[in-house]
């Protein structure tokens, strides 16, 4: 079985940048030699510069705060000041977790016990009767461990300024809306070697963002930009999504919830990470989906989880709603709702209308659809003598899951027989009906 202790060569590995390994791989060396005490002061040097390199970074990318810790850490080095130095030194851990959130408060307590070690190591003076200290070596192993796990493998990004920063590239215009080029772009910033805490904020505010009524293509980037995380953090991810969509679903109006279907839309496994009530309240919302929201159901039909109230909503469509749609997107249902309305059709004005929207999916039906759309052009009168009935016929028979001698069969059978296109073939197909033939 493999050890719990972490390999102290991996732990080098794991610094972000090679002054961060420098010091740290100085400090394993002190460990490995058996110095303890000097294995917690290199730990503690390594934790101070990798701060102060951290403000220095955040400081060129344009951070005016981190610009003033600098300045005065500079002037107190310049001037020799040996006080301000010690003050800068003393306030050092607090200033990262308060100012620029380089740490939590958790983490700070661990590095706060690796500075307070740091000066019983430094300082022989400050032990109880002139005694040394000598640290154990878990204690220093612990130390070498929290300053990587801590600090030495992130970037200085970190807290709310690294969350700016992630949300700006997302809300420029150029970011892409392909999850493979976005994970591109995010490797290049503090999402690489991200907190969970950074991960977890990042996706919360992006859910909001997306719940807050966007264009297209601002829904998606935000979807490419969720999507990206998952690739780079799935473990955050999924628990993330698990424990916050819900919560963030249940705030929504209503009248929002049109957003809700174009993100399970666009996001795998989104509905399972739904709570049951909410997925209820979803089922329920798209049964009762609104007319203006009509489009909305073509994509839901394939989705697993809404597929039946998708569909229920769907035959439950009137012909407006369908005339009206912007899409052209097709579905079973939807065709299937087609054929039945047409062919209930209660006027002549009805089926002169609706019968184009037969012919703008007549290349789409199934072949019993065509066959059913056939036998409703002979059997209601409505149709039958509609200004629209030869044009139906038409596009029909360009219909590729149809047979035409079938199709031909069909229209003598309901008496179109004007609308076969072989005369002879009215002929066979009548001897192949009489008692005789059989």
């Amino acid at each position: 079985m493999a050890s719990p202790l972490s390999d102290l060569d991996e732990l080098v590995l794991k610094c972000r940048d090679e002054k961060a390994k420098s010091y740290i791989r100085e400090a394993v060396a002190c460990y490995k030699s058996g110095a303890f005490r000097s294995s917690i002061v290199s730990t503690w040097i390594a934790v101070a510069f990798d701060i102060i390199d951290k403000y220095k970074e955040l400081s060129l990318a344009g951070d005016k705060q981190a610009e003033g810790v600098i300045h005065a850490f500079e002037a107190a080095r310049v001037a020799n000041d040996i006080s301000a130095s010690l003050k800068f030194e003393r306030e050092l851990l607090t200033n990262a977790r308060d100012k620029f959130q380089l740490i939590s408060h958790v983490e700070f307590t661990d590095l706060d016990r690796l500075q307070q070690d740091r000066n019983r190591c430094a300082h022989p003076s400050m032990t109880v009767d002139s005694e040394i200290f000598n640290p154990p070596a878990e204690l220093a192993r612990v130390h070498m461990r929290s300053a990587v796990e801590y600090l030495l493998q992130y970037p200085p990004a970190q807290g709310k300024y690294a969350l700016g920063l992630l949300l700006k590239e997302v809300d420029s215009g150029y970011f892409p809306a392909d999850t493979e080029k976005a994970v591109v772009a995010f490797r290049n910033g503090p999402l690489l070697k991200a907190r969970s805490a950074l991960v977890t904020s990042f996706i919360v505010v992006l859910l909001k963002k997306f719940f807050s009524g966007l264009t297209l293509k601002e829904e998606l980037q935000v979807s490419t930009a969720l999507k990206a995380i998952e690739t780079m953090h799935k473990v955050v991810y999924d628990q993330t999504m698990a424990e916050k969509l819900s919560p963030v679903v249940r705030a929504l109006d209503a009248e929002d919830l049109d957003n809700v279907l174009t993100l399970l839309t666009l996001l795998d496994d989104a509905w399972v990470m739904l709570d049951e009530d909410q997925q209820q309240r979803i089922s329920a919302y798209v049964e009762e989906l609104p007319t203006d929201n009509f489009d909305q159901l073509i994509p839901l039909l394939a989705l697993e989880g809404l597929e039946v109230p998708a569909k229920n909503r769907v035959m439950k469509a009137n012909r407006s709603e369908i005339n009206r749609s912007k899409t052209t997107l097709y579905n079973d249902v939807v065709g299937e709702r087609v054929a039945e309305l047409f062919a209930i059709s209660p006027s002549f004005a009805m089926a002169n209308d609706f019968g184009h929207t037969v012919i703008r999916f007549a290349n789409h039906f199934t072949k019993q659809q065509v066959l059913d759309l056939i036998r409703a052009c002979g059997t209601n009168d409505q149709i039958k003598y509609s200004f629209v009935v030869g044009a139906v016929i038409s596009a029909l028979k360009d219909n590729k899951q149809v047979e035409l001698g079938e199709l031909n069969a069909v229209l003598i059978e309901v008496g179109l027989e004007e609308y076969v296109n072989d005369p002879e073939q009215i002929g066979d197909d009548l001897e192949d009906q009489s008692p005789d033939a059989a």
